[in-house]
């Protein structure tokens, strides 16, 4: 992973890489990103390691106000501003720390502020932030309004903070950057960070312990709530003659002011007796002081504290032994400890992220909530019931066919039929023809017609072993006790028994119970899993327009997704699908597209295609009104080549190949004269001259004399051109700045130096100086001067930087 450190002004200083590359001299280690879901900024720590050579480079980089950008794993651009940094000393390492939220917030000042009217969040940002370039992003609350007071100064980022909290909203910071510029910076407003993205964290697993405190001490089932007193008044606000009606019917406010837990004081009362709703109910009750300043607020502010109170409190801490890469600040995760049959779900609020190295990531989990069964209690009293069903009673899989979900021409056998029904009955080993005795079981079983006008067929067979090879019939299913399924693109059955997945549907006559009828997988199919499922049932699940999505069976306590072998699906063409983690051998693909023509151009086409096989990636895109153009792009084992050709002619070639970049261009400078073909090359080390130049390699104020030796961070032949040096007016003991002159150290005197005479006699001119000379003596990194360039007028002017050209 790369960071890249720029100036204030997005000039590249340099790039530091994360983990265990050490081919680059600049590495960060042991780096924190911090994210809370109560805090928008992100926080930065991390230490950045180099050799001593580079001492000068790294503090350029980690100077304070500088910035560090970098993507993060989502792919989103984050840009840290560096407010405190710290060397050890050595010229080993530097410590630095930063915000996204900078100094353009971090560091301004608002004063107090009483809003005369209903505001939005935006017109507070506004207000708090104006000129600081930041704007508003995503915006879930673009409506809702606010009369807010704040009652002293504070920055600008704790303000918005604050506005955050009063409208119940959470933030976060995000950047638009190109390159290694910035280009937009945006406050993000959300009813709610993160997401449940279906992680399930496990005691053994990615949990080494969970450990379990409860305590009673503020438990409540009753509040009676006094608010601010008014002006003129000795007395607070209380609830008393407040009308307040729960929809839930389990909370009660009585005419005496009091908020009672009717239901939880049927648990907790002080006598255990039956809860009533009047203050002699025996409830546990608080007295408790708010600053409300009206009773729609008092009771609000009520409510909240007995819905939070009226249970003993239960805390998790949890010891967690690894963190998934994908999850993230504000994420709601599902905790599970089977031997306890304790099932949570909790938040992350807060997420120290560690990119060198991720196992030392860290976060920290609350909101945590107690899953309970999410089965009605209607649907386990039926499952009671079907438990209670005596064990010698058989059940026989009834499957018919029909053209509609209504059962309309029936009939046993699948052909042109697009609807299919499965029903347990114990009633006969033959299927009932009558629709009525399927209703509701009726499931779509052929697909929609692909571009190809091909449905998908879901084909049904029995036998009476697992394989399918004994007692196999696609009609016949009196007496079988295998069921086998396959779906494909062809109408007609197949009578090949491997093309099929074959289950147990019918379990012996057993007298002892174990192999019954409460034993036997059952196999549906619809958008719902089936009621009361036991262990070995298997469903076919589908969505709302009946295609099947999903293979399930049930292992007593969930369900749990089967994967359908391919072997089992036969189809030559597929059409609108989405293949995840396949891997495919020997195989051509190709995508067709079409472009964007450009605006105001008429006949304009862009289209073509990309194949991807025989270890190559080519892509022919034509274009213009006519397609005379061609551009061929192949990308191989040996590199990159681009070719562009007009009307059949090469025009322009681009070749990348492991150590150079070869560019060529086809062109003819007047009618009369020939075609020429013009060829350069970039090679790594033009690249490196490329990205070292216009950098600051050098700062400070010298004359330079003999005992001044300036060392120079980029070395005169990593350079385009040379060294540009930069001399300021000297005045007073101190270099001003202004009144500069440059002169240029070639990179070419120390190429073609034959004599070995490495010094140079440069000379400018300056206001308040005139013109001068200075003597300097150089080498690849070094330049020196010597005791004359401090006599006379040539002590006005210093050398204060140096610059790769």
């Amino acid at each position: 992973m790369e960071f890249y450190f720029t100036d204030r002004s997005f000039h590249l200083l340099g790039i530091a890489t994360a983990g265990s590359d050490h081919t680059n001299d600049f590495r960060i280690s042991g780096e924190i990103e911090r994210t809370n879901v109560d805090a928008a900024m992100v926080a930065f720590t991390g230490t950045l390691y180099f050799p001593k050579k580079q001492l000068s480079k790294a503090e350029a980089m980690c100077q304070d106000l500088n910035y560090m950008l970098y993507m993060d794993d989502d792919g989103n651009g984050r840009m840290i501003t560096i407010t405190a940094s710290h060397g050890d000393g050595t010229g080993y390492c530097i410590a630095f720390e930063g915000t996204d939220a900078g100094n353009d917030l971090k560091n301004e000042i608002v004063d107090a502020y009483t809003a005369t009217t209903q505001m939005t969040f935006e017109q507070y940002f506004n207000i708090f932030t104006g000129n600081s370039g930041w704007e508003i992003g995503v915006n879930e609350i673009p409506t809702d309004v606010r009369t807010l007071t704040f009652d002293s100064e504070e920055t600008s980022y704790d303000r918005m903070n604050s506005v955050a909290t009063q409208f119940g909203v959470e933030t976060y910071f995000s950047f638009s950057i190109v390159g290694t510029t910035m280009v937009k910076c945006y406050l993000n407003v959300v009813k709610k960070r993160g997401a449940d993205r279906g992680i399930t964290l496990r005691v053994g697993d990615e949990i080494n312990r969970i450990t379990v405190d409860s305590d009673s001490t503020n438990l409540m089932t009753a509040v009676y709530a006094r608010g601010a007193t008014p002006d003129g008044s000795e007395t607070p606000i209380n609830l008393v003659g407040y009308s307040y009606t729960d929809p839930t019917g389990q909370f009660v406010l009585t005419k005496e002011g009091y908020l009672l837990d009717t239901v939880s004081n049927r648990i907790y009362s002080r006598l255990r007796q039956n809860s009533t709703a009047t203050v002699d109910g025996s409830y546990l009750n608080h007295v408790i002081d708010y600053e409300a300043t009206t009773q729609a607020s008092l009771l609000q502010s009520a409510l909240a504290d007995l819905k939070q109170n009226n249970h003993p409190a239960v805390n998790y801490t949890i010891e967690l032994a690894k963190i998934p890469q994908n999850i993230r600040c504000g994420d709601t995760v599902q905790i599970e400890q089977e031997d306890r049959q304790l099932y949570l779900s909790a938040r992350v609020l807060e997420l120290d992220k560690c990119y060198s190295n991720p196992s030392s990531s860290t976060m920290v989990m609350g909101d945590y909530l107690l899953e309970t069964s999410q089965v009605a209690k209607q649907y386990q009293d039926l499952a009671q019931k079907l438990k209670d069903i005596p064990k010698t009673i058989q059940y026989y899989p009834w499957l018919r066919y029909a053209d509609d979900d209504q059962g309309t021409n029936m009939s046993a056998l699948p052909a042109g039929k697009k609807y299919m029904a499965v029903v347990y009955s114990n009633k006969s080993s033959v299927p009932s023809d009558n629709p009525a005795d399927y209703a509701g079981k009726w499931a779509l079983i052929q697909g929609p017609r692909g571009s190809d006008g091909n449905g998908s067929y879901t084909h049904v067979a029995y036998a009476n072993s697992v394989d399918g090879k004994t007692g196999f019939s696609t009609t016949d299913g009196n007496g079988k006790m295998y069921l086998g399924i396959y779906v494909d693109q062809t109408q007609a059955d197949s009578t090949d028994p491997t093309k099929y997945s074959w289950a147990l549907f019918k379990g012996t006559d057993g007298r002892d119970g174990k192999d019954g009828s409460d034993n036997v997988p059952v196999i549906t199919v619809g958008a719902n899993y089936p009621i009361a499922p036991k262990k070995g049932d298997m469903h076919w699940l589908t969505n709302s327009n009946g295609i099947v999505t999903g293979y399930y069976t049930y292992d007593g306590s969930t369900w749990q997704v089967n994967k359908v072998d391919a072997s089992v699906i036969s189809a030559e063409t597929f059409n609108g699908m989405t293949f995840n983690g396949v891997t495919f051998t020997g195989s051509k693909f190709i995508s067709s597209f079409t472009g964007v023509k450009p605006d105001g151009v008429a006949n304009y086409t862009v289209h073509g295609t990309t194949a991807m096989a025989s270890g190559s990636i080519v892509t022919d895109t034509y274009s213009d009104a006519n397609n005379s153009q061609i551009t061929h792009t192949e990308l191989n084992q040996f590199g990159l080549l681009s070719n562009i050709y007009n009307n059949g002619t090469l025009m322009g070639s681009v070749q990348a190949t492991l150590g150079t970049l070869t560019l060529g261009s086809n062109y003819q400078a007047t009618s009369s004269s020939p075609v020429e073909w013009i060829i350069s090359s970039l090679d790594a080390l033009r690249v490196l001259q490329l990205t070292n130049n216009n950098l600051l390699v050098w700062h400070g104020a010298f004359y330079p004399q003999s005992v001044d030796i300036a060392t120079i961070s980029t070395p005169l032949s990593k350079t385009l051109s040379g060294w540009l040096i930069a001399w300021s007016y000297y005045q007073n003991g101190s270099p001003t700045y202004n009144n500069y002159a440059f002169t240029l150290l070639p990179k070419a005197a120390l190429i073609y130096n034959t004599t070995g005479a490495n010094y140079l006699r440069v000379t400018f001119t300056m206001k308040d100086v005139g013109t001068i000379f200075k003597v300097l003596w150089y080498d690849d990194t070094h330049i020196v001067g010597t005791a004359e360039n401090n006599t006379g007028s040539l002590s006005k002017a210093v050398m204060t930087e140096v610059y790769a050209v």
